[in-house]
C-alpha cells in the first residue's frame, strides 16, 4: 500500500503543492519546511509527534491535499479509521485528478473492511494512470479480502508487470495462490518474503539448509512469525525425522514444553537459552516448500500434538451436561485484524443459558475481565486464569469435546491435537484457512464457520447454535 507520507504530488498539474507559507512568524520557518519535517517523523515511526504536526499545519493550510494526504495515512497507522478516511476525502477534494490520492483513500477504506468503496477508488486510481503499478497492487489487495481472487492475481500480475522488482507484490500474490488452494505454487514464491525488511534473519553463522539431503544432520527451525505459525508448520518437521535428520526446535517460551513432548522433536529450546549444535537451520513457515510436502496426504496423517502426562488443570463435571466446551473470542490487543477477528462476548455467553453445555473460557489477556463485566461468573467457567503456556492449554483441552475459538493460536493447537475445532472467520479470513468451504487443508477435525459479508457474527452464530443442537442430540447422556 502507499503508506509513505509524499511531500511533492505524483502529476505535474496537482495542485496539491504551492509557494511556501511562512509559518509561526518566521520565513525560515516555512510551510513547505515544517511540512517536510512532520513527514520525516511520519517515515520514522514516530506517528504521535508526526500527527500533531500534521494538525498544526492544519491551521495555516486547511485545503492542502499532501497535508491531508499525509495525516489521513498516519491516522490510518495509528488505528483512528474513521478519520483517517475524512482526510483523504478533504485530499481529494482538493486534487481530484491524483491516483495516489484515490489509492490512498482505498487503503484507508479497507483497512475500516469498507471493501467495496475501496475497490471502487482503487480502480479509479488505475483509471487516471494505465501505468500506476501501486494502484494495481492496492486494487488486487482488495479483490483478495472480497475473495475474488482471480481478479486479485490478474492485478498482482499486472503490478508486477509494471515493476518487477516489487517484492511485497509478489509475496501478496503467494499469498492469493495460496487462498485458492495452489499450496505448492504459492508457498515457492512466498519464500521471496525473506527479502522484505521486516522478515527476520537469524544470526547464525551455519547455512540455510537448502532442501537437500539432511540425512545425519542436525536441523535447527525457529519461528519467523507467530505461535500459531509454529504450532501450524512444526508438523512438517516430521518428514524431516523420516529423513533421518536430527530437530532442534528454537521456539517461544510458551510453547518450550509442549513441544518438548512431540515424539517427532529431539530437543526444544525456548528463545533467549543457549542453542545446541546445530548443522543447518531453516524457518519452520519454509518447511512446506523445503520439503515438498504432499498436502492432499495432510488430512490423513495423524494428530502431532499431544496434552503432557502429568495433568496441572482438572475440569469439572455437571450431572446434565452432555458437552464440555471451551471458548475463545478475542485476539490478542494490537494483533493484526484484530477487530475483524474478534467476536463480541455477548454471542458466546448465549450459548451458556443451555443446562446440556458446559462452558470453559480459555481466554487469556485483558478480555478475561469480560466475563465478570457480563456477570457471567456463573454461567462460563473461567479456566484461562489459570493457564500460564500452552502445555496447560493442551491438558484443559484434551478433557473438552471440542473448542469454539476465533482464529486464534488456541484453535491451531485444539486442531493440532486432533479434537473437534471450530474456528469462527471474518469474511476476509487469513490465507492459513484459504478460501471458502468448512474444511482446512491442515487440520482434519477443523470446522470453519465463515461470515457471509463482513460483521456478520450474527449468521455465523445461528450456524453454530444450529450445528451444536445436532451434536446434542448425538451425543450420550451424561
Amino acid at each position: 500500500m502507499t503508506d509513505r507520507p509524499i511531500i511533492h504530488p505524483t502529476q505535474p498539474e496537482s495542485t496539491a503543492s504551492v509557494a511556501p507559507t511562512p509559518l509561526f512568524g518566521s520565513e525560515a520557518d516555512s510551510f513547505v519546511q515544517q511540512l517536510r519535517l512532520a513527514a520525516q517523523a511520519h517515515r520514522s515511526g514516530r506517528l504521535d509527534e508526526a500527527i500533531s504536526s500534521y494538525l498544526r499545519l492544519l491551521a495555516v493550510r486547511p485545503y492542502h491535499a499532501e497535508l491531508h494526504n499525509n495525516l489521513g495515512v498516519a491516522l490510518r497507522l495509528v488505528g483512528k479509521l474513521d478519520a483517517s478516511v475524512s482526510h483523504h476525502r478533504l485530499s481529494l477534494a482538493a486534487d481530484p485528478g491524483n491516483p495516489a490520492l484515490h489509492s490512498n483513500l482505498g487503503n484507508a477504506l479497507r483497512a475500516a473492511n469498507r471493501l467495496e468503496e475501496a475497490v471502487k477508488h482503487h480502480f479509479h486510481s488505475i483509471t487516471l494512470n494505465r501505468d500506476y503499478a501501486e494502484g494495481f497492487f492496492n486494487l488486487a489487495l482488495c479483490l483478495r479480502d472480497l475473495g475474488r481472487l482471480d481478479e486479485a492475481v490478474g492485478c498482482f500480475g499486472r503490478a508486477l508487470a509494471l515493476n518487477p522488482d516489487n517484492r511485497r507484490a509478489r509475496v501478496e500474490l503467494a499469498i492469493a495462490l495460496m487462498m485458492r488452494g495452489e499450496l505448492r505454487e504459492g508457498f515457492a514464491t512466498y519464500e521471496v518474503r525473506k527479502r522484505l525488511p521486516e522478515t527476520p534473519v537469524p544470526d547464525f553463522t551455519q547455512p540455510v539448509w537448502d532442501g537437500g539431503s539432511i540425512e545425519g544432520k542436525r536441523i535447527l527451525l525457529y519461528p519467523e512469525q507467530g505461535l500459531g505459525d509454529v504450532l501450524l508448520f512444526v508438523r512438517f518437521a516430521r518428514e524431516l525425522k523420516r529423513r533421518g535428520a536430527t530437530i532442534l526446535v528454537l521456539c517461544q517460551a510458551l510453547l518450550k514444553e509442549l513441544l518438548g513432548n512431540v515424539d517427532f522433536i529431539d530437543r526444544a529450546v525456548a528463545e533467549g537459552e543457549p542453542l545446541p549444535e546445530f548443522d543447518v537451520h531453516a524457518s519452520m513457515v519454509s518447511l512446506p516448500h523445503l520439503c515438498g510436502a504432499d498436502f492432499d496426504a495432510l488430512a490423513g496423517e495423524p494428530a502431532y500434538l499431544r496434552a503432557p502426562a502429568d495433568s496441572r488443570i482438572k475440569l469439572g463435571h455437571l450431572e446434565k451436561a452432555k458437552l464440555r466446551i471451551g471458548i475463545y473470542w478475542a485476539a490478542m490487543p494490537n494483533q493484526p485484524l484484530d477487530r475483524q477477528r474478534s467476536v463480541p462476548f455477548a454471542h458466546f455467553l448465549a450459548l451458556a443459558g443451555d443446562a446440556e453445555l458446559l462452558i470453559f473460557s480459555l481466554q487469556g489477556g485483558v478480555h478475561q475481565q469480560d466475563i465478570q463485566q457480563f456477570g457471567a461468573g456463573g454461567l462460563v467457567h473461567d479456566v484461562g486464569r489459570g493457564i500460564f503456556d500452552f502445555a496447560e492449554a493442551a491438558t484443559a483441552l484434551s478433557q473438552l469435546d471440542m473448542l469454539i475459538s476465533i482464529d486464534a493460536p488456541i484453535a491451531h493447537l485444539a486442531a493440532a491435537m486432533g479434537m473437534k475445532t471450530w474456528v469462527l472467520l471474518p469474511s476476509t479470513a487469513d490465507w492459513r484457512w484459504q478460501l471458502g468451504g468448512a474444511r482446512a487443508s491442515w487440520y482434519p477435525s477443523a470446522r470453519l464457520f465463515r461470515q457471509p459479508r463482513p460483521g456478520d457474527w450474527e449468521a455465523v452464530f445461528t450456524d453454530v447454535a444450529r450445528e451444536l443442537d445436532a451434536l446434542k442430540q448425538r451425543a450420550p447422556s451424561a
